[in-house]
């Protein structure tokens, strides 16, 4: 079994040493990389591309939550506190879990299974399941009904209860459906919603950025999506 790569970014020298070994006593295979500020876990995240980091919110430089807005790469997160008053600003970064010092061994098992579950979420969304999803679809257009080649869309965005669909060939069509039914519709292996109001497809991903705090994928004939990071697990499944 391959292992994992941790980076534990912690000022305090003792802390990271007493969870490195309380993970390698939950039998938790990995590389351990350490780092004591907000800067140099930034710097590590995105140059070493850690599968699992576990951050104090309180870092000297720049503060836990700075770091995730700041890094490009997007490991899986497990915030470590003195405090539980950030609790409720962590899981709007998406992150896996949020642990209070000092960490108990059963929380941690917890968290480590957790992080498990989400891991297999995402590769379940990897199988292929095209067997009963369409090649073509048909939408409106005016007063008629047009055919639209399932694979030439490159993005849909909901507009109320209904769901405009773009293509390749920059063209838009309107649906009535809303952008829910689409979730099922369409080839999972695919298309991929990515905020509340958008499902992209896949094979038109061009690029992945961050500006401030803001995920954004660029898609062609310019446009640009935004990631919300509650769908941030699908988008990191791409990532090799």
């Amino acid at each position: 079994m391959k292992k994992k790569t941790v980076l534990i970014a912690d000022k305090d020298r003792a802390c990271r040493g007493q969870l490195i070994e309380k993970l390698k006593q939950l039998e938790f295979h990995a590389v351990f990389w350490e780092c004591e500020n907000g800067i140099e876990a930034r710097k590590y995240i995105d140059t070493l591309m850690p599968d699992v980091a576990f951050i104090n919110v309180k870092l000297p430089g720049i503060n836990g939550f700075e770091v995730l807005e700041k890094t490009m790469h997007l490991p899986d997160v497990i915030l470590l506190s003195d405090s539980p008053d950030a609790a409720w600003r962590a899981f709007e970064y998406g992150v896996s879990d949020y642990l209070l010092k000092p960490l108990s061994e059963y929380r941690l098992l917890m968290a480590l299974q957790r992080l498990q579950l989400a891991q297999k979420v995402a590769e379940s969304l990897m199988v292929k399941e095209t067997a009963n999803f369409p090649v073509r679809i048909l939408a409106e257009r005016g007063s008629r009904l047009t055919s639209i080649q399932v694979a030439d869309i490159t993005h849909l965005k909901a507009e109320k209860d209904y769901t405009w669909i773009h293509t390749i060939h920059n063209e838009t069509f309107l649906s009535n459906y809303g952008i829910g039914k689409f979730v099922h519709k369409l080839d999972p292996q695919l298309f991929m919603r990515v905020h509340r109001s958008y499902i992209i497809n896949v094979n038109y991903i061009q690029e992945l950025y961050k500006d401030i705090s803001r995920l954004f994928i660029t898609l062609p004939n310019n446009i640009e999506v935004t990631v919300s990071r509650q769908y941030l697990p699908g988008i990191k499944a791409l990532m090799v």
